[in-house]
């Protein structure tokens, strides 16, 4: 566990950040965040009759703000125009958002994450914690770390500063551009605004979704951490081990085959039917000039492949319930363990006591959210994809 005085220093450094943001370094982004905020979005092209038709509803407006004095630029200009304009307040709204997920990412690593409740909480929400993914960045990037906690606040903060320099330069030449644009009002760029925040909702999504599980993880972690305060024994380690990792197990199995059941169901439904699937249409079939024999082939070919397909789907649900039923008796097998050791009289090196109890039914809690979660927010990007 970190010590008092690394959580200090962190702190202390915490309170440093926002005003180391104005020097003039090259901050260097990680490659996936800088390909997303450099890429031009589809919806925001020359060809996208969307954007065209938002720009559309700008335009008239903007004709409105200006005097018989004013030089009336041609329309295509405008709209290239107002297309930089877009662009700009595409890559502030990705940086804005990234910003959410790596101060969460600091906050969880400094012990800044969970807001104290009238509720206190039976373990410590303190700690300094640092994400998993923070450790799986900088071993992706073969970052060295002799001091973790030092190489952890150094990496989340550089990414920081970085998403604050490019915010404000950004910033700076979306005033330009805006104010340069005659007729340019507030009402057009929120316009613009409303817009692409209709096309990133998927990836604000994910976003507010990693950070949910920046939490999940920080509570699992703490609980194990306050566990280990209480000094188990191999045996009392061992055990909560297990039944965590069983809990895990189950429930993951449990919202696989949910997850599954859905995805059939979907499968089977009057959008999905086999007319509408890629192997609908066979070359052979098709080249056949005799209609009967033509459309007798045809429906032969499509009961195979229906066939085919629920047969598959037969074996993915049977295949998916013998895994739960499996996962599930091994952690009841686990449950019985671990409620015998409490209750046991004889000796202490298999016992739990109620403290233990306590912080393992609450560690398997968080787990189980965490998992229903992830399944949640899985099931729900699929549906907005289609």
């Amino acid at each position: 566990m970190e010590s008092i005085t690394e959580e200090h220093v962190l702190s202390q450094k915490m309170s440093q950040l926002s005003t180391n943001t104005t020097d003039t370094k090259e901050w260097s982004l990680l490659k996936e965040i800088k390909v997303e905020i450099d890429k031009v979005p589809g919806y925001l092209t020359k060809r996208n009759i969307l954007f065209n038709q938002m720009s559309g509803q700008i335009l008239p407006q903007m004709e409105l703000e200006m005097t018989v004095d004013d030089e009336q630029p041609s329309t295509i200009n405008n709209i290239n125009r107002l297309r930089k304009i877009a662009i700009l307040i595409y890559k502030i709204l990705i940086i804005q958002t990234y910003q959410l997920l790596w101060a969460a990412y600091l906050k969880s690593g400094i012990g800044q994450l969970i807001i104290p409740s009238q509720t206190k909480l039976p373990y410590n929400t303190t700690l300094p914690i640092w994400p998993k993914e923070i450790k799986t960045m900088l071993l992706a990037n073969n970052v060295e770390h002799m001091n973790k906690n030092e190489t952890y606040f150094n990496f989340v903060t550089d990414q920081l500063h970085g998403l604050d320099s490019y915010l404000k330069q950004f910033q700076t030449e979306l005033n330009v551009k805006a104010n340069n644009l005659k007729g340019f009002t507030l009402t057009s760029q929120n316009i613009i605004q409303a817009y692409i925040g209709k096309n990133l909702q998927i990836f604000r999504m994910e976003i507010e979704h990693k950070i949910e599980l920046v939490y999940y993880d920080y509570h699992i972690r703490a609980l194990k951490l306050e566990y280990y305060q209480l000094n188990p024994n191999p045996f009392q380690k061992q055990l909560m081990i297990d039944i965590c990792q069983s809990e895990y197990e189950r429930e993951t199995a449990e919202q696989e085959l949910n997850f599954l059941q859905q995805q059939i169901t979907y499968s089977n439904s009057s959008s999905q039917s086999f007319e509408y699937s890629l192997i609908a249409h066979d070359p052979l079939i098709d080249s056949i000039e005799n209609l009967d024999t033509r459309q007798h082939l045809y429906q032969q070919y499509k009961q195979v492949a229906e066939q085919a397909r629920a047969n598959l789907f037969t074996f993915y649900m049977k295949t998916a319930k013998e895994q739960r039923d499996e996962y599930k008796n091994k952690h009841e097998s686990n449950l019985q363990k671990m409620w015998n050791a409490y209750r046991s009289t004889s000796s202490d090196n298999e016992k739990i006591s109620t403290s233990m109890l306590d912080l393992i039914h609450q560690r398997c809690m968080k787990i189980n959210e965490r998992i229903k979660c992830v399944y949640k927010f899985k099931a729900l990007s699929i549906r907005l994809e289609f």
